[in-house]
């Protein structure tokens, strides 16, 4: 039975005042993000799915909920759910990052007791190369930057959780970091369309690709 967290605990400020709809409701087309969220996790297997969020939604697809009263941060959301975990690990992602490969790849990858899907950013300005003086030689619209970041999904062990995990704040900030240091956290590097929705803009990206 494959076990996954989706953290959906964030406000969505950058989405205001455009919508003031919760991020988890916000229509992907004829669906919200969080029953697209479930379905396709759903569909790759997993069967024991929680929600961490301060708050509960209806959905299509019945999930457990961990509720935070106060602001645990994603590090603190993600070691709270982790009690509803039957298992010894868990597929753990934010709920505004859309990916499409089979997500059970990347449990290959934890094998130490933590993994990050990997992806290249693209550039939401137009880059521009000079030539002499202030000549402009070459402009690229949307380019892709020759480095990778966090693509909001990953699989951690439940012993790293409870391990590394701060009670309260964000895992991004230094756990990751220290996980990096004991050579426990592996990357998985992804070549597919992923959009993260955090802007109206993207929102709006994410439905003409999806519909």
């Amino acid at each position: 039975m494959g076990e996954a967290i989706i953290l959906a605990g964030g406000e969505g400020w950058r989405l205001k005042p455009a919508t003031w709809v919760p991020k988890p409701l916000l229509k992907i087309n004829k669906e919200t993000l969080i029953d697209r969220q479930i379905s396709w996790l759903r569909s790759k297997g997993f069967e024991n799915i929680v929600v961490a969020s301060n708050r509960e939604y209806v959905t299509k697809q019945p999930v457990k909920y961990s509720i935070e009263k106060d602001n645990l941060g994603t590090g603190g959301a993600t070691k709270k759910a982790f009690e509803q975990i039957e298992g010894g690990l868990a597929y753990v992602m934010n709920m505004d990052d859309i990916v499409f490969y089979n997500p059970n790849e990347l449990f290959d990858y934890a094998s130490k007791g933590a993994a990050v899907l990997l992806a290249k950013p693209t550039l939401p300005f137009g880059r521009v190369t000079f030539g002499n003086g202030t000549e402009v030689i070459r402009f690229q619209h949307r380019s892709t930057l020759d480095f990778y970041v966090s693509a909001g999904h990953h699989v951690f062990k439940k012993a790293i959780v409870a391990k590394y995990f701060p009670d309260q704040g964000d895992f991004e900030f230094t756990t990751m970091q220290r996980l990096a240091d004991k050579r426990i956290l592996h990357g998985y590097v992804y070549h597919g369309m992923w959009f993260t929705i955090n802007t109206m803009k993207d929102l709006i990206q994410a439905r003409t690709y999806l519909r």
